[in-house]
């Protein structure tokens, strides 16, 4: 393959990889876990000033995704998007980094593959789009591998070339040290990145063992193979010092994590640490073609690491490593790699685990790299008796369809599994705990500053004010990274001297509450009189929930808008001011064409007596005057009660009503009013002269 050639495919292939990296980006997956909440804290940490070589929070995390995650943050703002932003870049890049390694380990062709197989590889696509720090480790890994043998390649080329040649020595030499310092470098990036150094002593091991050729070499060349690497090490070994000097400072800080996920943690083990570990064994193996991880965070659930087509490459090119490693010390060094770089996964918890066997990444695309490699080397065509034969442009497009099907078909693959069932399932928003994202955006959204879950918002009200549970301040490090005006936020439900009338806050005022708590105390926090809206945030689910739960309760409360003109008057002093009918989304099925199959009914009630009882609102929805749905409920949702309503209070009361369609204009009509079911009584509709004029009020189902 000329290096014209190479440039316009690898061009392509980023292309490729760009595009399954960024659409959607920032969006899918939903949510922000609370791993990629806590580097986002940190990076905070670091815009005030804080440094540190380690961050303890959280079972402790290596500096550098951080402080490229501080850049991102501070240009850009606090948002999911600006958190992992950092893993889109550094995946494009460990793509291109890839395609580099593979040309100086093997051929151009191959360096494209494999840059190829991981640009459309699920589990590394789905690593450059969420903040895990794991996302760097390939990177450097790639890095390293492609100057170290760009290092052994300027050995033998300057002992080819003759001594004089010292210009172009020290050029090599250059590689050599920038091997060491990525490195170095890879330490500070990922837990995994331990393993490391054993398989650099388990491929050092398997050179001297089948490489004769190396054994067997001049003198000079094994000695400047030595000052090589030597010299790799010592610039690893500076790079390092400050972590290990950290490390050593604080060992249970940096290495206690191990013992907790270890396999042979008894309560891990369950008592049988040998029958585990092979069961962990064959999980693991099983994990590139058979299946792989089940966390929703880390992969679509069971997805192994290559879909069918693939996997079959995979198979071919793990033969055919296996017949070169004879040979050829590259194709040994994939075999090496990979067996050891899967023993985090393998001797932890979970296995497999797509972020602790990160390490595998990006030297096992060369597995399929190599099976396709062979394949298009294999391309014959028969020629017949008397012709001639076929012209090597034939033979290209032969080949190009060849590897190309395999890439074409995971590409595909790829993105159905990905953007498909897996971004829309509920389950994959709990996982990375959308609800605790939506709470945080429904914040900024109230104070008007920050992401509101859709956009970055300037701007708003400076007399506004935010009261939180404290549980959902202090459990949940999405909320403290996200809302981005926290002076605006009082955490704590302390009522105030006086009660409501007092007014401790002279603004809109928003209290958001645990459900499953004492939300009531969220009353005491509303002015008097207030416009109040009751809001239930979305639903969530922990990894050992058993059912979905309810995120937040949120109070929203302002000073009410004088002389309203009333829609309707009701004995017991309760008005109705108006009647607004809007598609409700959440019931938009996908199964019928995005078709509005809900509505949301908001009935606003303003009360001008306090109510001694506790009455509940009837909602009947008529086609052709017969019920055919209807929606009763206490006033939000029960959460502001009549009781509570004191003169002048409007009170925001929405209703759902479900398998309705659209309203249908002069067809469809919502009947409604108050009604007390202990007693069975009702508040009477009253006409203009305050007599009984029914015991409800119909309206357009189009809410005029």
């Amino acid at each position: 393959m000329r290096a014209r050639d190479l440039l316009w495919w690898m061009v392509a292939v980023l292309l490729v990889a760009a595009a399954l990296r960024l659409i959607a980006f920032g969006e899918v997956p939903p949510g922000l876990y609370h791993d990629e909440a806590y580097h986002g804290l940190d990076s905070l940490d670091v815009l005030r000033g804080h440094f540190s070589l380690y961050f303890p929070a959280n079972n402790g995390r290596e500096p550098l995704f951080i402080y490229l995650i501080a850049l991102t943050v501070g240009l850009l703002g606090r948002s999911p998007f600006a958190l992992r932003l950092v893993a889109f870049f550094t995946g494009l890049l460990t793509v291109a980094a890839t395609g580099a390694m593979g040309r100086a380990l093997f051929s151009r062709r191959v360096g494209l593959l494999a840059a190829a197989v991981l640009a459309v590889t699920l589990w590394h696509v789905h690593l450059s789009r969420v903040g895990f720090r794991a996302v760097l480790l390939p990177l450097f890994i790639a890095l390293t591998v492609w100057q170290g043998a760009l290092g052994v390649r300027g050995v033998e080329e300057t002992r080819r070339q003759g001594d004089k040649e010292t210009r172009r020595k020290r050029r090599w030499w250059r590689h050599w040290i920038a091997a060491g310092i990525f490195y170095g470098l890879s330490f500070y990036t990922y837990t995994a990145a331990r393993f490391t150094p054993v398989a650099l002593a388990a491929f050092g091991l398997y050179v001297l063992v089948t490489q004769p050729a190396i054994r067997n070499s001049q003198f000079a060349i094994r000695d400047s193979l030595w000052r090589g690497v030597g010299l790799a090490a010592f610039a690893a070994l500076v790079t390092v010092a400050p972590l290990a000097i950290y490390t050593m400072g604080y060992p249970d800080v940096v290495l206690g994590r191990l013992g907790q996920v270890s396999v042979f943690n008894p309560t891990i083990h369950g008592g049988d640490p040998w029958g585990t570990l092979g069961a962990h064994t064959l999980r693991t193996l099983g994990m590139f073609f058979v299946r792989g991880d089940r966390i929703w965070r880390h992969n679509v659930p069971w997805r192994p690491v290559f879909d069918p087509v693939l996997g079959g490459a995979f198979v071919l090119g793990l033969l055919v490593a296996l017949y070169r490693a004879r040979r050829g010390a590259a194709a040994g060094f994939v075999l090496v790699w990979t067996a050891v770089m899967v023993l985090p996964t393998l001797l932890a918890e979970d296995a497999p685990h797509f972020l602790r066997s990160v390490g595998v990444l990006p030297v096992v695309a060369f597995l399929p790299a190599l099976g396709l490699d062979w394949l298009a080397d294999r391309v014959r065509f028969p020629t017949p008796p008397h012709s001639h034969t076929p012209t090597p442009s034939a033979r290209g497009w032969v080949r190009l369809a060849l590897v190309a099907f395999p890439i074409l078909f995971s590409l595909g693959s790829t993105a159905w599994a990905y953007f498909g069932a897996y971004a829309s399932d509920p389950m994959t928003g709990y996982w990375f705990e959308r609800g605790t994202v939506a709470l945080a955006g429904r914040i900024n959204g109230f104070l008007g500053v920050g992401w509101d879950g859709e956009r970055m918002v300037r701007g708003g009200p400076a007399d506004r004010r935010a009261c939180l549970d404290p549980g959902l301040w202090e459990e949940w490090p999405q909320v403290r990274f996200l809302v981005a005006a926290p002076e605006a936020v009082t955490v704590g439900l302390e009522a105030p001297v006086g009660g409501r009338s007092s007014r401790p806050y002279q603004g809109p005022v928003a209290v958001f509450v645990w459900p499953y708590g004492d939300w009531q105390r969220a009353w005491a926090l509303l002015p008097a009189p207030a416009e109040v809206t009751v809001e239930e945030g979305p639903l969530s689910q922990g990894d050992r929930d058993p059912e979905p739960y309810t995120t937040y309760l949120a109070f929203f409360a302002d000073s009410p808008a004088p002389s309203l003109p009333a829609m309707a008057r009701f004995s017991g002093g309760v008005e109705l001011l108006g009647v607004e009918v809007t598609p409700a989304n959440e019931y938009a099925s996908p199964l019928t064409g995005g078709e509005v199959v809900g509505i949301r009914v908001r009935l606003r009630w303003r009360a001008t007596t306090p109510l001694a009882e506790d009455y509940v609102a009837f909602l009947h929805y008529l086609r052709d005057g017969e019920r055919i749905a209807q929606a009763d409920s206490r006033p939000a949702g029960g959460h502001y009660p009549t009781v509570l309503w004191l003169p002048g209070d409007i009170v925001n009361d929405d209703h759902y009503i479900t398998g309705v369609g659209v309203p249908l204009p002069g067809r469809d009509a919502l009947r409604l009013g108050l009604w007390q079911p202990e007693s069975d009584a009702v508040l009477y509709l009253l006409d203009e002269a305050e007599n009984p004029a029914g015991d409800w009020i119909v309206v357009p189902a189009n809410g005029n």
